[in-house]
């Protein structure tokens, strides 16, 4: 079968040629429309439900809108699991699907449930929505919006855009402009003030004109609408009817009447002043410590980096001509940045591993003409890849790019197997004086090789199936890579089978064969070491058994960690203050930071603070900012300063500055991808399940002490959540029915007169504003205010609401988490200078001597270790399914168990290179590592499958057993040697290269290169020295059987 392929192409030489030439193009145009990424998208089918109910607390968030939505999620079909927090004026739901359902009908099923429950939840907050179509690595873009001068910041005298300004601009024109953008799925704004038209009521006028809080309510509520009366014929005329009653500025809402006296209007302009003002506000923004606006463009889910962002910035163009003199917008963050340096590492990777590869053909071969046809195989393999990848639809990430890398040298290993036999079998015919026919001597060739090549060749293609079954984060960073090794084999696999050896018929020149230098002297010393090696059989088998145990031994001290951490070149910082913390004293903090930063770390390009949280999104209160601090390139920095060091010095000098907070840092991708997986925004987590609020936090206190004295912790936050200062107002309910009135007139005064819930809309335009009624701040900005507070009963008589209600102060929660339907605690820790795995069983140890729960409370690890331990156990059931599949395949090719074994058998050893390599740099057995180990089966298996076989072969010739195994070995050294010099020099770049996400790819390269190292070896002695003793042990069984 494989052979007829082989003799069609070469009878069809020019048809083979021509589809190459149109592969070869079409590889071209797959590589310019693939998508580029970063990294893969990692995002699990997820959809958030916000809830916005502004003004409430976080527990009566938690009773009166998270529960009912919950519960009414809970019941979808493939939901894994749901997560909530409910903070203040927020509930944020968010429901984990399985990966294997559609988002968009995921989405759906969610929008359906919503409808349903929209009706249970009291009247006057909030709806629940869905959150915007994105994955959570969709922030592709960060702009800033801010003045063009800083030193006009004095707005009203100069005229320069005031915050208010700012923020109408993004939300109302910047906004639109760049939703427009192709792959957008919404901009969100954060930051400035948002402009609210506020009618600040004085009480006392108010009672003066007998009127109380719900009548202006009422008025303004009245007086603001537009109706449509419908149309009317004039003689032969239709004429449309339209009624205007809509308010259009402070004017207007002043002019309203809310009552007559007499004759005379009293208006609202009577009892109140109408101000525009910013509304209240749950986050800030600031940049190099000046308050900014920032809007963050969000990449729909399934959408490319690299295309959105080019999008957007296209639309900014559009954007500069809309903007008013004075004001400009800056970008801060954008994701192509460190698209292009991830794809650069891996494409450098690629390049000099291809350059490398073509110089050892040469030098093993030493003959121009055969390199240049092996070398055709690499960039057609990986063209071919290319297409495949298209077709699938992934991405060229460091991830995919990184499969092509690890295959480099074993693109090649198919086509350096036939080349390298084909010229031996021209230069042998050429030798003998036989007239040489390049197209019979190729074939011949192919005879040989061509059942090993494919077997070998399909053997590697299901050594890299464990990688398909993995799962969750893990499943998507490696699959990408798995397919594409798959892809670039199967496509070598092909041209081994049929450009090549047209190309050999057509380029290559019988010479008699002399061996390069190289060669030769490689062949003099393995012919000595193989002596030696079939002389003191015993001695080698103990040899390579004890070098197998002791590196066993080494296994169980490798440390274990998930994925090493990618380095993106910025940092960014989070920084908790105690709960109590205002707006006011975050904003204060950020430009505490921000000059600090300056004046000690020149390497910082600049700090952009993000306070609290955006209207959607971010689940944090105003006591929590992020700090994002990009770097300038490397050749500006400080002598000596690296990464690290300037990581620790930072954290150093900031917490010392902010003595009430817990700074630490992480970065911006890195910190998406752990919150996305776990939840928390930490490396590891423990969580405490109960219902207890108070026993929830009492416990997870005792227990962060416990782990405090754990060796390796870093970063230990336990998040502050009591001591979130509330005032309470509880109605009297006995007083109320003393003087006639409700609970709705005590609460209208706390919603609306104190908490500014805005009444009706003010439009301009497409502008929309809100009109709130409110009592001016010197009337509700302390204790004794608010209990002052003015109520007009039925009877026209004057209480003060602390006559009617019980006014006082407590410690509330500044946000419940909530998770599988369970209240949560959670301690994050970062571990550093040893692995997780180690860890968390000194940990657990540690918190079962000095921690009882009580009944009804549990806990559990959360973050990167969930995954470590989910990967493993996968992998632990894959791999040997899989060295069976292989068996049988080994079975298939030889039909024999003997010959199958022995090949296996390799395996082993080859581990050996792997584990010492990782033990002597110091690297942690992750999933790349684990990945690297599956790679060098393949090639140790490859080669132990040619060199089988062609054993075999020169026994059928009826060799003995000892010459047959002297002289096949002799033959295959030199392409043994290429295929396993080739693997690991395609590799040494990825090992050396220190570019942005090099440190994913530095343990999978290591591996490989230490286990093809000592695996060549065993399968140049240890091979022969086995099948030399199996064969002999079976002749003489042979013979003594043939004896009577």
């Amino acid at each position: 079968m494989l052979e007829r392929l082989v003799e069609f192409s070469l009878r069809y030489k020019v048809l083979v040629l021509i589809a190459f030439v149109v592969i070869g193009f079409l590889g071209f145009q797959a590589v310019r429309q693939l998508p580029i990424d970063a990294f893969p998208d990692v995002t699990p089918v997820q959809v958030n439900v916000y809830t916005e109910a502004s003004g409430l607390a976080a527990e009566d968030v938690e009773q009166l809108l998270t529960t009912p939505v919950e519960s009414a999620l809970a019941g979808l079909p493939k939901v894994e699991q749901i997560r909530s927090v409910s903070l203040f004026g927020l509930s944020y739901v968010s429901v984990y699907f399985d990966d294997s359902m559609d988002i968009y009908f995921a989405r759906q099923l969610v929008n359906e449930r919503l409808q349903q429950v929209g009706d249970r939840l009291p009247a006057g907050y909030g709806k629940p929505e869905m959150g915007p179509n994105t994955s959570g690595l969709g922030q592709v873009f960060w702009y800033t919006v801010e003045r063009a001068d800083a030193k006009l910041k004095d707005a009203a005298s100069t005229g320069a855009p005031s915050d208010m300004d700012l923020r109408t601009l993004q939300d109302w024109t910047i906004r639109l402009i760049l939703r427009t953008a192709p792959g957008v799925d919404d901009v969100t704004s954060w930051g400035g003030q948002e402009k609210q038209y506020q009618v600040r009521i004085d009480p006392l006028k108010l009672i003066a004109h007998k009127l109380g809080f719900k009548d202006v309510i009422e008025a303004l509520q009245a007086n603001n609408a537009q109706v449509g009366g419908n149309f009317i014929d004039v003689g032969r005329e239709q004429y449309l009817v339209r009624g205007l009653g809509l308010v259009q500025d402070a004017k207007d809402i002043g002019s309203i009447v809310l009552k007559t006296e007499d004759g005379i209007p009293v208006y609202v302009r009577d009892v109140a002043t109408i101000v525009e003002a910013g509304a209240p506000r749950t986050g800030a923004v600031t940049r190099d410590g000046k308050e900014v606006v920032l809007g963050m463009a969000l990449a729909r889910i399934g959408e490319n980096a690299k295309s959105v962002v080019d999008a957007v910035k296209a639309k900014l163009g559009t954007v500069e001509q809309a903007l008013p003199p004075g004001v400009v917008v800056k970008p801060v963050y954008e994701r192509t940045e460190l698209v292009n340096a991830a794809v650069e590492t891996a494409v450098r990777a690629l390049i000099e591993g291809s350059i490398l590869v073509a110089i050892i053909l040469f030098l093993f071969l030493g003959e121009f003409r055969s390199a240049i046809v092996v070398v055709v195989a690499l960039p057609l393999a990986m063209l071919i890849a290319f297409i495949c990848m298209n077709q699938v639809g992934l991405s060229a990430n460091l991830m995919s790019l990184a499969g092509l890398a690890i295959g480099i040298g074993m693109m090649v290993d198919g086509a350096v197997v036939m080349v390298e036999n084909a010229y031996r079998i021209m230069a042998e015919r050429k030798a003998h004086g036989l007239p040489v026919d390049r197209t019979a001597a190729v074939l011949a060739a192919a005879r040989e090789v061509a059942n090993p090549v494919a077997f070998a060749i399909l053997i590697i293609i299901v050594v890299f199936l464990p990688l398909f079954s993995l799962q969750g984060l893990e499943g998507k960073m490696f699959k990408p890579m798995a397919f594409n090794i798959s892809f670039a084999m199967a496509g070598s696999l092909v041209l081994a089978l049929t450009l090549i050896p047209v190309l050999a018929a057509l380029v290559l020149k019988p010479k008699e064969e002399k061996d390069t230098w190289l060669v030769a002297f490689l062949k003099r010393h393995y012919a000595t070491v193989l002596a030696w090696a079939l002389a003191r059989r015993k001695l080698v088998l103990g040899i390579a058994a004890g070098a197998l145990i002791g590196s066993l031994a080494l296994f169980p001290f490798l440390g274990k960690e998930f994925m090493p951490n990618l380095k993106e070149g910025a940092i960014m910082w989070r920084i908790t203050s105690i709960p109590s913390a205002s707006l006011d004293e975050s904003i204060a903090i950020s430009k505490q930071v921000s000059t600090l930063v300056k004046q000690k770390f020149p390497e910082v390009e600049t700090t952009l603070a993000m306070i609290g949280r955006a209207e959607k999104g971010e689940t944090a209160d105003v006591n929590y900012m992020e700090m994002y601090t990009p770097l300038k390139p490397k050749d500006q920095w400080r002598k000596g300063e690296t990464l690290e060091s300037i990581e620790e010095a930072m954290q150093k000098e900031l917490s010392a500055a902010l003595p009430t907070a817990v700074v630490s840092y992480t970065q911006p991708i890195q910190m998406r991808i752990e919150e996305l997986i776990s939840g928390v925004r930490a490396t590891l987590a423990l969580k405490i399940y109960g219902n207890d609020l108070g026993e929830l936090d009492r416990l997870s206190a005792r227990i962060k002490n416990t782990l405090a004295g754990v060796p390796g912790v870093a970063d230990l936050a336990l998040e502050a959540n009591i001591g979130k200062p509330q005032i309470r107002i509880k109605v009297d309910r006995d007083a109320l029915a003393r003087y006639g009135l409700n609970a709705d007139d005590v609460l209208t005064v706390v919603k609306n007169g104190i908490g500014g819930e805005p009444v009706t809309t003010l439009l301009d335009g497409v502008k929309r504003f809100d009109i709130a009624v409110r009592l001016d701040d010197a009337d509700k900005n302390s204790l004794p205010a608010i209990k002052r507070i003015p109520i007009r009963t039925v009877s026209g008589a004057l209480v003060q609401l602390s006559q009617i209600a019980e006014v006082s102060d407590a410690e509330g929660y500044s946000f419940i988490r909530r998770e599988q339907l369970q209240r949560y605690a959670v301690i994050q820790m970062d571990v550093r200078g040893r692995d997780i795995d180690g860890f968390v069983k000194d940990a657990n140890a540690a918190i079962a001597q000095q921690v009882k729960l009580p009944t009804g409370y549990y806990s559990e690890w959360g973050g990167a270790f969930e995954n470590q331990q989910r990967a493993l156990k996968r992998l632990s059931l894959i791999v040997p399914a899989t060295i069976f599949f292989i068996f049988v395949l080994l079975y298939t090719a030889f039909n024999s168990v003997k010959y199958a074994a022995l090949i296996l058998a390799n395996v082993p050893f080859a581990t050996i290179g792997g584990i010492v390599g990782l033990a002597i740099t110091g690297q942690y057995l992750s999933v790349p590592s684990a990945i690297g180990f599956i790679a060098v089966f393949g090639v140790a298996m490859l080669n132990g499958i040619v060199l089988v076989s062609f054993l075999n072969e020169q026994r059928e010739k009826g060799l003995p057993v000892r010459d047959a195994v002297i002289r096949g070995t002799a033959l295959r050294m030199r392409p043994v040697m290429m295929t396993a010099s080739v693997a690991i020099l395609g590799l040494v770049p990825m090992l050396l290269s220190s570019g942005v996400g090099a440190e994913t790819q530095r343990p999978l390269a290591t591996v490989v290169v230490g286990g093809l190292i000592t695996s060549t070896l065993l399968t140049l002695v240890l091979l022969p020295v086995l099948y030399d003793w199996i064969e002999e042990r079976a002749a003489r069984r042979l013979a003594k059987e043939n004896t009577p």
